[in-house]
């Protein structure tokens, strides 16, 4: 239960406006412009996806007939238009955003599946550190490979996850998340539904950064509870629970070109109150796909086998060693923060200003993040931890 704390003055509460303002503001991310009305989500494509939240919460069998509506909705359908009308499911609000991927079905599986990267690696916008908690045993890239036709395999794990900090509001949570991936060969056509219920109610938000432009993934963790926007520092908001049906599929005009079609819903907010809107929804959409985009796109991104190799390298570092690496890290903070409105406040200086500001941060979270800064180095992202990429390659290797 999220724990006590002094309640603000009680206009705050009773004005309709001031509510209003505070959702507007609270995990809205980067504002877009919707195409056109949104059209009602097909029943039966609704109905197969909440079937699909029902077996991942009680491990049940996942038929053909459970999963075709979806599968023909999203191979037909559901790129036909720019967004629809997702009904709201165990009080969540929901909210859709499909885009494509210019690159091969199996090249995207391969890489973000691939059982010796982290399985937040690829998603940097999003994700602050994933880990499995409870790790799957089968090697999903493998089973794709080889999965016969009228095949559905079902892979079941455990995530723990810290997002990164709100755009506007600044705020990140911790949160474990049950993942089921299955894989469907049906019709001579391969699909990969991955989906996501999140195990319980996150930890109270905590203070972070999103430091210049959000797509430089440039970000800042403080501990301390509350949101980093003005006027909602006291908030002691939650992720009450949010779950996800994603579906990614070859494009039926480009076998070149992969699709994805994102359906995610999300209950979050404070006192019990759920504050998420779905656009709230469909943008943190887009801002997941924005850093897959850019990844999978670009002809700079390192060959698997030296991303895998630099990972294990990094992973392998003790506190010293990585404390070691980040050092011109921390220093890039330092020399950034005067400049950036919200860590040149006082509260963000005396944090910085502390011989090791990142203290607060587990060894993990630093490991992750060195890889971050990488995988930003490498495709041409201005990177905090300022790395030349042929002395990075001899460094981790070595």
């Amino acid at each position: 239960m999220p724990k006590s704390t002094r309640r603000p003055t009680a206009h705050l509460y009773v004005s309709v406006a001031a509510v209003f303002l505070a959702t507007t503001i609270l995990f809205a991310t980067a504002s877009i412009i919707r195409a056109g009305d949104a059209h009602d989500l097909p029943e039966p494509a609704t109905q197969a996806m909440s079937t699909l939240i029902e077996r991942i919460q009680d491990r049940g069998p996942i038929e053909t007939q459970d999963l075709l509506p979806l599968l023909r909705f999203a191979r037909d359908t559901a790129f036909t238009r720019d967004d629809w009308d997702v009904p709201s499911l165990l009080n969540a609000t929901g909210g859709y955003y499909g885009y494509g991927i210019s690159s091969p079905m199996d090249r995207i599986v391969e890489h973000i599946y691939h059982p010796d990267l982290p399985p937040s690696f690829f998603h940097p916008s999003v994700v602050r550190v994933g880990k499995w908690s409870e790790e799957p045993e089968e090697n999903i890239p493998d089973l794709w490979n080889n999965l016969e036709e009228g095949r559905i395999v079902v892979i079941r794990g455990q995530e723990l996850e810290e997002n990164t900090p709100d755009v506007n509001t600044g705020g990140y949570y911790t949160y474990q998340t049950d993942r089921m991936i299955v894989m469907v060969n049906h019709e001579g056509e391969k699909y990969l539904l991955s989906v996501s219920k999140q195990a319980d109610q996150s930890n109270v938000g905590r203070k972070g950064v999103v430091i210049g432009d959000d797509q430089d993934w440039n970000y800042f963790y403080t501990d301390e509870e509350g949101l980093t926007t003005g006027g909602l520092g006291w908030v002691n908001s939650y992720m009450f629970d949010s779950f996800s049906v994603t579906v990614l599929s070859a494009d039926p005009t480009a076998p070149d070109r992969s699709r994805h079609a994102m359906f995610k819903w999300v209950r979050a907010g404070w006192s019990g109150m759920n504050m998420v809107r779905p656009n709230h929804v469909r943008n943190g959409c887009q801002r997941f796909a924005q850093s897959l985009v850019r990844l999978m796109e670009s002809d700079e991104l390192p060959e698997l086998g030296v991303l895998v190799a630099m990972s294990k390298r990094v992973r392998a570092m003790d506190e010293l060693e990585i404390l070691r690496t980040l050092q011109p890290y921390i220093e890039s903070l330092r020399e950034t923060a005067p400049e950036d409105s919200i860590l040149s406040r006082r509260s963000f200086q005396r944090i910085l200003n502390q011989d090791n500001p990142l203290e607060h941060y587990s060894l993990y979270a630093k490991q992750s993040l060195v890889m971050k800064e990488f995988l930003k180095a490498s495709v041409g992202l201005p990177a905090l931890l300022a790395v030349n990429q042929d002395e990075a390659l001899v460094s981790f290797l070595r």
